[in-house]
């Protein structure tokens, strides 16, 4: 077995054990090697890292040297302590209470395509903050970027990237409006956007000038023709779409739910359904969080043709093949106002080309519990 490399400091509470990274190592492999769910070891160090640059999506930052694990206590015998878990807290029974609280949460997101060898990597963070519930439970959320966009680790730096980056900011502060069990309904404040969108078109023609962006922005502004173009279009936005996914919901007494998830899928216009069983932890975990853990399989009556080819390939011998596919997801939320701290989705498609799409976002502003 390879050797653990831990600092392990005076025990301290408010000082961490330390993993030091060394050659070969994956962020799975040192869960399996540490005996801890990845998913568990990454929301602690995350929480607990105070550079936003050594926060671990995907794969490791390039300049990380070592994970944050939760110290190990220790009896007078020197055995590790066996530490009891907490049970969650749930309202009515066995649901969990989508809760408006009056603070700005600033979350940090990446997303991660994989085209069958190929991998890249989209990051930004963005605010979410409460704004108002009218007579019928439904809230009003404000989402606002906070940073700029950044592509495979790199600051957008193509004319394209730029152009895309400077149209898309006409979104924000984008104001949604998400139902009692947290699901995302419609957008809120179209008008405003649509004015908004006067002003920055005029200012982005002078930026870039050419036809090209004349062409660029005419296809954009099919977006702002109404209410419902604007709200079809970011059905498609993979954070609104995982944040205000509905969780916060009831269950069984076995802490269990069985329905149906959506996922968009960025090469079709239709998103994805899956058949999901949704299982919540009937303990907090070892960060002091509830989880929430969803898998589902994909139910799908298109083909592969459906997927990879155009109409004019109606005949191709792929027409009658069935894809597979799956959908995991993770949610970890405060167990005092059952806010999301952090979230994992991952979908993948078994095309002749595998895709794979990944969605992470987590708190920066948790406080350690």
């Amino acid at each position: 077995m390879t050797q653990k490399r831990f600092l392990i400091p005076n025990r301290i509470e408010t000082i961490h054990d330390k993993y030091f990274i060394k050659e070969g190592d994956t962020f799975k492999s040192i869960a399996l090697e540490l005996g801890i769910e990845w998913q568990i070891l990454r929301t602690y160090h995350n929480t607990h890292c105070i550079d936003v640059a050594d926060v671990i999506h995907t794969y490791f930052p390039s300049n990380l040297k070592f994970i944050l694990l939760k110290p190990t206590k220790f009896q007078t015998n020197i055995e590790p302590e066996t530490i009891p878990l907490k049970e969650a807290f749930f309202a009515n029974g066995f649901s969990v209470p989508f809760q408006q609280q009056d603070e700005k949460r600033n979350y940090a997101v990446q997303y991660t395509i994989e085209d069958g060898n190929e991998v890249h990597t989209l990051k930004y963070e963005v605010s979410v903050k409460w704004v108002d519930t009218n007579i019928n439970g439904y809230s009003y959320f404000k989402i606002d970027r906070l940073s700029k966009v950044y592509i495979n680790d790199i600051e957008a730096n193509t004319i394209a990237n730029k152009l895309a980056e400077k149209v898309s900011s006409v979104l924000y502060p984008l104001q949604v409006i998400v139902d009692q069990e947290g699901e995302w309904v419609d957008i809120h404040n179209f008008e405003e956007i649509k004015q908004r969108w006067k002003t920055k078109e005029v200012q982005i023609l002078k930026d870039y000038p050419g036809e090209e962006t004349q062409k660029y922005l005419a296809l954009y502004e099919k977006n702002l023709i109404s209410n419902q173009t604007l709200s079809l279009a970011l059905s498609k936005d993979w954070f609104i779409r995982a944040f205000f996914n509905g969780v916060h919901t009831g269950y069984t007494s076995e802490l269990t739910f069985e329905g149906y998830a959506y996922f968009p899928f960025i090469a079709k216009s239709d998103d994805l359904m899956f058949d999901i069983k949704q299982k919540i932890g009937k303990y907090l975990d070892e960060n002091h969080l509830i989880n929430i853990d969803i898998k589902g399989v994909l139910k799908n009556n298109r083909t592969k043709a459906d997927f990879q080819y155009t109409i004019d390939f109606c005949n191709h011998p792929l027409i009658n093949q069935k894809v597979d596919g799956s959908y995991r997801a993770k949610y970890y939320l405060n167990p005092n106002n059952y806010s999301i701290e952090t979230l994992f989705i991952e979908c993948d498609i078994a095309l002749d080309v595998p895709q794979k799409f990944k969605v992470m976002i987590t708190n920066l502003n948790r406080k350690p519990a």
